[in-house]
């Protein structure tokens, strides 16, 4: 019934926020049977539904039903998204454009002067345009070029940076296997393929002109580094009683590789400029104390 909307609503939000009659009744200053009768199509004092929306954190409309619910800034990002994606069939520029511009308000949001949104600037393919913030909670780096936009953002841990990234001999493994201009080829190779397709070794020779152990050296290693469920899986292919490997490609998990690539990219070719550049960090970004290798004994060398 129409004149039950604000008693229904009323106990909706009150359970809801799982606040009981007389917690209620003491913040409005009034008796729980007052509250009870409210709750079974009574209605308050005026003066009280102002206090009673604040605590709430609803409008008054919305207690009588003419509004909708008020919902988290997120659940609002989340829904509008949800529409632009669903708007765009298949591909969905659209989608991570909107995106992008969500993500460089957030950055905006870091400088203290700045009193209004603007839309980012992208430089043209000579020149090499960033925007960074950079402080003890973390960072986050925006690169702002046509040919190549992406936006990090990285929490420190608790223990900082050091705790998490420490030199390993798998570190080691990884940067000397990515060293080699062939072991690069056969990476960008199966950043060709589609998911779930799957190459032989002799395949991938012939195709980037190497030899077939060396490629085969290549993707068994790239295959134990993705360990359990990793981007490249190494399995057996019968055919004529013969058997032969193959590899598959997650191509949802070796989107890894192209986030090195970005990394990498930034650091061979720093910005020319910066459209937005705060840095509030006194710190270091590794703690030295954390540094293991820098706890050598008399006599000990790095090897």
């Amino acid at each position: 019934m129409a004149d039950m909307v604000f008693s229904e609503t009323l106990q909706k939000l009150r359970k809801g926020q799982g606040v009981t009659q007389e917690q209620l009744a003491s913040y409005l200053g009034v008796s729980p049977q007052a509250v009870s009768k409210w709750e079974n199509g009574g209605y308050p004092d005026g003066d009280l539904l102002p206090r009673l929306a604040d605590y709430f954190g609803v409008s008054i409309d919305y207690l009588y039903g003419r509004e909708t619910e008020k919902v988290s800034m997120e659940q609002a990002l989340m829904d509008r998204m949800k529409e632009i994606y669903a708007s765009e069939e298949w591909e969905h520029p659209g989608y991570f454009e909107q995106m992008f511009h969500y993500l460089w308000a957030m950055q905006l949001g870091g400088w203290h002067g700045n009193r209004s949104y603007y839309e980012r600037y992208l430089a043209e393919n000579d020149q090499i345009m960033a925007s960074m913030l950079l402080d003890s909670a973390g960072f986050s780096y925006v690169r702002l070029n046509k040919q190549l936009e992406f936006m990090m953002v990285m929490k420190e841990p608790e223990d900082g940076f050091a705790s998490y990234f420490k030199v390993t001999d798998e570190l080691v493994g990884l940067f000397g296997f990515l060293s080699e201009k062939a072991n690069l080829k056969v990476l960008f190779y199966l950043l060709s393929l589609k998911g779930g397709e799957s190459v032989r070794a002799a395949a991938v020779a012939r195709c980037l002109k190497l030899e077939e152990k060396k490629v085969e050296k290549a993707l068994d290693y790239l295959s134990e580094i993705s360990s359990y469920k990793g981007f490249l899986q190494k399995g057996e292919l019968v055919e004529y009683n013969r058997n032969e490997s193959i590899y598959t490609i997650d191509q949802s998990k070796i989107i890894a590789v192209l986030m090195l690539l970005a990394g990498t990219d930034t650091i061979l070719n720093q910005p020319g400029g910066y459209s937005l550049h705060v840095c509030n960090r006194g710190n270091s970004l590794l703690k030295r104390e954390q540094l293991e290798f820098l706890q050598h004994g008399p006599g000990d060398t790095d090897r």
